[in-house]
């Protein structure tokens, strides 16, 4: 337990930190001592929080401070940011495609304000019809944050609850999604809201299969790492299946997931299936078929290892969610010999950031332990 504790708050370090690195260092060339007081005052802070969180008497209302805080200063960020100005076209991949939409034209086949495509699929662009409504799409990483923050005190405790506030709040790389209007690590905290949910309710796959399925084949409607969570949480329960209820789980699962495909495939001059940019394709560029083969085999055996062991899952989840980027990234290092080239516009590391949500809850746990 302890090595593991370790290594989740190693790898939230690390993340941030390559933040730090990345954008202080278009700034200044001091940028190694940004990075080493940025984790200096983060260890500095979780021994405070960890040695006096015990004497805190009212956690909630320092939790409910803290959201309305985050909340406030989220929104001033983002309008005080021109969206057009931004080199992250995440947010208009969305926009752009709802705004298609409602017009009757074919939506994937907008480009971005710079040029390029949206890679989400219809149910997450779907759901962001009310934060399109309002004017900023951006929005929905404010909201699901909100949602995220609010489950984990439903779920675990206030103290956790605020603890994980915490370390988003001092996370560079969730802030700088959030002041890009991006919607990855949104996707991914939806998804682990869910799977949250399910196993604090107890949901068993044998006896909810035709729910669950419905759940996972919408999932897989907004982006297919998403689905991630899930296959942690009922892994290994659906290996011990029998044959036709693993057929009929797959079945239910692709049957839903192409639903939600089909108006855009039959959508008068939809290219979706023969486009060079469709989101099939953006979404599995960034890694081989051998990389998802071996991610395949890795994950398998983490499942497997892990089973019913939900102290684990958290940190589980997050590994996997960070050895998917990673080995993306190693590969193209591999192949044009890049090693050195990190920080270049040829790895995005916002890809990194989906684990945080997943580190976050972790380590809030076994500092509440403590």
């Amino acid at each position: 337990n302890l090595l593991i504790n370790r290594i989740v708050f190693l790898l939230y370090i690390l993340i941030n930190t390559l933040f730090v690195e990345k954008y202080i260092s278009r700034v200044t060339s001091l940028h190694w001592l940004f990075a080493i007081v940025y984790i200096l005052g983060v260890v500095c802070l979780l021994w405070a929080i960890r040695h006096f969180s015990p004497k805190c008497k009212h956690p909630f209302k320092w939790f409910l401070a803290l959201l309305i805080l985050f909340t406030g200063i989220a929104c001033i960020l983002q309008l005080s940011i021109d969206p057009l100005s931004l080199n992250v076209d995440r947010w208009s991949a969305i926009h752009n495609f709802l705004s298609a939409m409602l017009q009757g034209q074919y939506p994937y086949g907008q480009q971005t304000h710079l040029g390029g495509y949206g890679s989400p699929f219809p149910v997450w662009q779907i759901l962001h019809l009310p934060f399109y409504a309002l004017g900023n799409v951006g929005l929905s990483i404010i909201v699901v944050t909100l949602l995220f923050l609010l489950t984990i005190y439903r779920i675990y405790s206030n103290k956790i609850a605020l603890f994980a506030s915490v370390l988003l709040c001092i996370s560079p790389a969730f802030w700088y999604e959030v002041a890009v209007r991006s919607d990855l690590i949104t996707n991914i905290m939806l998804s682990a809201i869910i799977a949250e949910w399910l196993v604090y309710k107890n949901v068993k796959l044998t006896d909810n299969i035709v729910s669950i399925s419905i759940i996972v084949g919408l999932l897989l409607s907004t982006r297919l790492i998403s689905v991630i969570p899930i296959c942690v949480v009922y892994g290994y329960e659906f290996i011990q299946m029998n044959w036709k209820k693993k057929c009929l789980f797959v079945l239910i699962v692709v049957g839903v997931f192409c639903l939600t495909m089909l108006p855009f495939v039959f959508w008068k001059g939809s290219t979706l299936l023969f486009f060079e940019y469709n989101p099939f394709i953006l979404q599995t560029r960034q890694g081989s078929w051998l990389v998802l083969l071996i991610f395949a085999i890795i994950a398998i055996t983490i499942v497997v290892w892990v089973r019913e062991k939900k102290t684990y899952r958290l940190a589980v989840t997050g590994f996997l969610l960070t050895c998917l980027v990673a080995m993306a990234f190693l590969e193209k290092m591999w192949q044009y010999n890049l090693w050195d080239q990190l920080f270049s516009s040829t790895f995005d590391i916002t890809y990194l950031s989906i684990a945080l949500p997943f580190y976050v809850t972790h380590i809030s746990k076994f500092i509440e332990k403590k």
